[in-house]
């Protein structure tokens, strides 16, 4: 009889591979994206967009300058020539451990990306947009914890968007020096 395997921590080898892949050059990112998904490449964005929210979805035709009915605003940003993530606050990739609370309850998990504006929080739970949140975390270059409270923007399969409600200015200046650092 032998011993039984340990088992396999499963946050541990999604922070493995979040750090493998965040670290390889985008063309080796697109390689293994195809290598994943085949020629099935349409098939995933119309996952992804299936995912999204409604306003998201309007957003997206928007930027794609096919609104509906009506012409796009003025605002409007063309995707043409500009990074698919551009954002009104930039964004940083991260694997931070939070807690957080929501309706009494008390959660554990990874924040995957960061900007003074909130956060995307890992979980396979669904979170009803428009809940309240309270965040608690570190960031590894700052010594005090943060709490912040927010409110979910967006839920979907794998996680969802916290948009910060009020920042504090100390708070506010490590969280943007953090996403700042070249890294």
């Amino acid at each position: 009889m032998h011993d039984a395997e340990p088992p396999v921590d499963k946050y541990g080898i999604t922070a493995k591979l979040f750090n493998l892949i965040h670290n390889l050059p985008k063309d080796h990112q697109v390689i293994l994206l195809k290598q994943l998904v085949g020629d099935r490449v349409a098939e995933h964005l119309f996952k992804l967009i299936v995912e999204m929210s409604e306003d998201q979805q309007l957003l997206l035709l928007e930027q794609l300058g096919l609104g509906p009915e009506t012409e796009p605003p003025e605002h409007t940003v063309r995707l043409e020539g500009i990074e698919p993530t551009m954002r009104e606050n930039p964004r940083r990739p991260c694997l931070i451990n939070a807690d957080y609370r929501i309706q009494g309850s008390s959660f554990r998990s990874y924040i995957l990306d960061i900007s003074i504006g909130g956060v995307f929080i890992e979980t396979e739970q669904r979170v009803p947009v428009g809940e309240t949140v309270i965040l608690n975390f570190n960031l590894p270059s700052f010594s005090q914890p943060f709490t912040l409270p927010g409110k979910v923007a967006w839920s979907g399969p794998q996680g969802f968007g916290v948009k910060f409600d009020v920042v504090p200015a100390s708070h506010g200046r490590a969280i943007k020096a953090f996403v700042d650092k070249p890294e």
